[in-house]
């Protein structure tokens, strides 16, 4: 085997080896990002819903999902105002 032809396959393999380790690192999170986008989205969901009585613990960890998954944090008067029982449910 020519010794030129065996250097530019290795070094094609080499290359080829190294893009695809990018690749994957690089959408690794992929999975990650689908999972946090669906928490996102059960978040949203339940806040979306009025406030029921016995909610507050759900409307609580849903404010805290939204807030961590989005990385915007509420303010405490929006953040009240996520909480807040509807008058009709109580």
């Amino acid at each position: 085997m020519d010794w030129k032809l065996f250097v530019t396959t290795a070094l094609a393999a080499a290359i080829g080896a190294a893009a695809g380790a990018f690749a994957l690192a690089s959408s690794g999170g992929g999975i990650e990002h689908q999972a946090d986008a669906k928490m996102l989205e059960i978040g949203v969901a339940i806040l979306r819903e009025p406030a029921r009585v016995d909610d507050d613990p759900m409307r609580s960890w849903a404010v805290k999902v939204v807030e961590k998954k989005s990385g915007v944090s509420f303010t405490d008067q929006q953040r009240a105002a996520l909480l807040k029982r509807a008058a009709a449910g109580r």
